[in-house]
């Protein structure tokens, strides 16, 4: 299993002074077809806002994780997204959110999206880490935080 900077590339990052949530996520998966991680936009779009008709991706602690399997989508990828301002997400403890992680992936490959999860989920429960996460200003500082210290 890969660790979480390697499902990460600096042209796949987004930051943002953006408030609306629907637009957010609209930049955000823009960016994932620009980047060359989506073939189909409109495929990954629909199932992007359908996944979170069902319920909010606010996972709480200021964090939205954003998510689509997709046939055609070979390898995960997570795309980040630093708000500039808290944004109301209808997160799971009504607080509002200024990290997004846009998850993307094969649709067959559930066991691999969960360890992820997990290990983002595990991440952002660390203050200090999501603290310097939301200052971060760059998509170098960004992965910076998810590598591995020596």
């Amino acid at each position: 299993m890969k660790q979480l900077h390697e499902y990460m590339d600096p042209l796949n990052m987004y930051f943002t002074d953006c408030t609306v949530k629907d637009e957010i996520l609209e930049s955000m998966v823009d960016l994932c077809f620009s980047a060359g991680k989506v073939k189909d936009l409109d495929d990954f779009k629909t199932a992007i806002f359908e996944r979170e008709a069902i319920m909010s991706t606010g996972i709480g602690l200021g964090v939205a994780v954003p998510h689509a399997k997709r046939k055609g989508i070979d390898e995960f990828f997570i795309t980040v997204g630093v708000l500039q301002g808290p944004v109301d997400w209808q997160a799971i403890d009504d607080q509002p959110v200024s990290i997004v992680f846009l998850i993307g992936g094969p649709d067959n490959r559930q066991k691999d999206y969960l360890k992820i999860l997990s290990k983002l989920v595990l991440f952002t429960k660390n203050p200090t880490r999501r603290k310097a996460l939301a200052r971060a200003k760059t998509p170098e500082e960004v992965i910076a935080l998810f590598e591995p210290t020596q």
